[in-house]
C-alpha cells in the first residue's frame, strides 16, 4: 500500500459520526452571569493591583508580571499546539477537545499587548545585564533594542500563522455548522466562509491546508519559545545555564494546557452541550497524557539537575542552592516538585481517576497551579532579594486578573463559534479500531 493509499485509509469514516446537534443547536450562545461577573470583578483586581504594585514596589511588580506573561502565554501557545499535534499525527481521541485548545489560543493578542505593556514600562530594567557588564557575545545578544525586536518579531511571525491554522479550522466548521443553523447563523461568520463552495470541497481543502501549516508551527514553536525562555527566563541570571532548560519550557506549555483544557471541560460541558460528546475514555486518554508529561517534566527536571549537582561547576550550582536551600525559596520550591510530581504521580496512577472527570479536574488544578509556583521560582528570586517571600495582595490580585481575562476570553469564543471541530473527520472512530471491553470474548 503507498503512502497515499494508507493515509487515505486512515482517514476513512463510517456512519454518521458523533451527535452535535445539540451544541450546534445551542451556537451562539449567551456567556454564563457568573464568568461575566468573575471576569469583571477579577479584570479590575487585577489592574489594581498592577497599579499598587507598581508605585510601591516597581521591579517585583514587573517581576510578578513577567510571571503571569510567561505562564498564560503558556497556556495559550501550549492550547494551539494541541490541536497542531492532533492535526500532525491524525489522532482522533482528542478531537473533542480541539475546540477547547483552539479557543486558548485568542488570549495570545492579549498577552502580546500585557507583554509590550511590561516592556514600556521598563520592564527590561530588572534583568541584570542592563546593569553590568557582559562578555562580548553575550552582550551582542542582550542588546536592548535587539531583545526587544527578536521577541516581538518571533512571536508576531507564530501568532499569524497560528491564525491562519485557526482560521481555516473554524472557516471549514462554521460552513458546515451553517448549513444547520440557516437564518440564526451568526452574522460575523460570513467573515471567515466568504465564497463558500460545498462541504466536501472546503473540509478537504482545510485538512490539506492545516497538514503542511502544522509542521512549520511545531518547528517556529520549539525555536521560537527555546529563545524566549533564554530571553525572558534564563537571562535573569545571565551567568547561568542549563542546555535542556529551553526544552523543559516549551513542552511544559502543552502539559499546562491539557490542564486547563480538563478545567474549561468540565466546568463548561454542559454550557457548551458537549457532555455526551467527553466520554470517560476521552478523559482517560488526556489523563493517560497529563500522567505522562509529569514524568517527562520531572525527567527534564533531574536531567538538569544531576549534572549540574555532580559536574559542581560555581557558575552552575548556585542557581539551584539559591532555590533548594536558601530561604525564602526552599520551601516553595518542595512546594512546587510536589504539585507537580508527587501529588499527580500518585494519583494519575489510578485508572478511575482517570476516568472520572470530577477527580481528573482537581488534579489539573493542582497541576496548574504548581507551574504558575514553578515560573514563579524561576523567575523571581532573581527579581526580589529581601528575606520575605513576595507573595501578598499585588501577587494574588495580578494573579487573579490574568485568571479572569483569560476565562472572559476563552468564553466569549467558545460562546460564538462551534464548540466542537463538526466538520472534522477525525471526529469519527477509525473503522478499524477494535474496542475491547471487560467482559468480551473473542471469537
Amino acid at each position: 500500500m503507498s503512502a497515499v493509499d494508507l493515509l487515505a485509509a486512515t482517514r476513512r469514516t463510517v456512519g454518521p459520526g458523533p451527535d452535535c446537534s445539540a451544541t450546534l443547536a445551542s451556537t451562539p450562545r449567551t456567556v454564563p452571569a457568573g464568568v461575566r461577573t468573575f471576569g469583571l470583578v477579577g479584570i479590575l483586581i487585577g489592574l489594581g493591583a498592577l497599579a499598587i504594585g507598581l508605585s510601591t514596589e516597581h521591579n517585583r511588580t514587573l517581576g510578578v508580571l513577567l510571571v503571569c506573561i510567561v505562564y498564560f502565554m503558556g497556556i495559550a501557545q501550549g492550547g494551539l499546539m494541541f490541536a497542531v499535534i492532533q492535526t500532525i499525527t491524525l489522532g482522533r481521541w482528542g478531537r473533542p477537545f480541539k475546540r477547547i485548545g483552539e479557543s486558548f489560543w485568542f488570549f495570545m493578542p492579549v498577552n502580546y499587548a500585557l507583554y509590550i505593556l511590561f516592556l514600556a514600562l521598563g520592564g527590561l530594567e530588572i534583568f541584570p545585564w542592563m546593569h553590568e557588564e557582559m562578555p562580548p557575545h553575550k552582550a551582542t545578544w542582550l542588546q536592548p533594542g535587539f531583545f526587544v525586536a527578536r521577541n516581538l518579531g518571533m512571536l508576531g511571525i507564530l501568532m499569524v500563522l497560528d491564525f491562519v491554522f485557526i482560521r481555516n479550522s473554524m472557516r471549514a466548521d462554521m460552513g458546515v455548522a451553517a448549513e444547520t443553523l440557516g437564518s440564526r447563523t451568526p452574522a460575523f461568520w460570513t467573515n471567515l466562509t466568504a465564497g463558500w463552495r460545498g462541504k466536501a470541497v472546503e473540509v478537504e481543502d482545510t485538512y490539506q491546508k492545516n497538514i503542511r501549516l502544522a509542521p512549520v508551527i511545531v518547528v517556529l514553536y520549539a525555536v521560537f519559545f527555546s529563545l524566549f525562555a533564554v530571553d525572558n527566563i534564563m537571562s535573569l541570571a545571565p551567568h547561568w545555564y542549563a542546555n535542556m532548560f529551553p526544552a523543559w519550557h516549551f513542552v511544559s506549555n502543552v502539559w499546562l494546557a491539557l490542564n486547563w483544557t480538563v478545567i474549561i471541560a468540565v466546568f463548561a460541558s454542559d454550557w457548551l452541550k458537549i457532555g455526551h460528546l467527553l466520554t470517560p475514555k476521552h478523559f482517560h486518554d488526556i489523563g493517560k497524557l497529563i500522567f505522562a508529561l509529569c514524568i517527562f517534566w520531572t525527567y527534564n527536571f533531574f536531567a538538569h539537575l544531576l549534572p549540574i549537582w555532580y559536574g559542581n561547576m560555581p557558575e552552575e550550582t548556585w542557581y539551584l542552592i539559591l532555590r533548594m536551600y536558601i530561604e525564602p525559596w526552599s520551601g516553595l520550591s518542595k512546594v512546587v516538585i510536589s504539585m507537580c510530581f508527587f501529588m499527580p504521580f500518585t494519583v494519575l496512577l489510578s485508572r478511575g481517576i482517570k476516568k472520572t472527570p470530577k477527580s481528573l479536574v482537581g488534579i489539573s488544578m493542582v497541576i496548574a497551579t504548581g507551574v504558575f509556583l514553578e515560573r514563579f521560582v524561576l523567575i523571581m528570586p532573581q527579581v526580589w532579594t529581601k528575606p520575605t517571600l513576595p507573595i501578598g495582595l499585588v501577587e494574588i490580585g495580578l494573579a487573579t486578573g490574568f485568571v479572569a481575562a483569560f476565562v472572559t476570553v476563552v468564553f466569549n469564543v467558545l460562546a460564538r463559534v462551534p464548540a466542537v471541530p463538526v466538520s472534522d473527520p477525525f471526529m469519527h472512530e477509525h473503522p478499524d479500531d477494535i474496542h475491547v471491553h471487560v467482559g468480551s470474548h473473542a471469537h
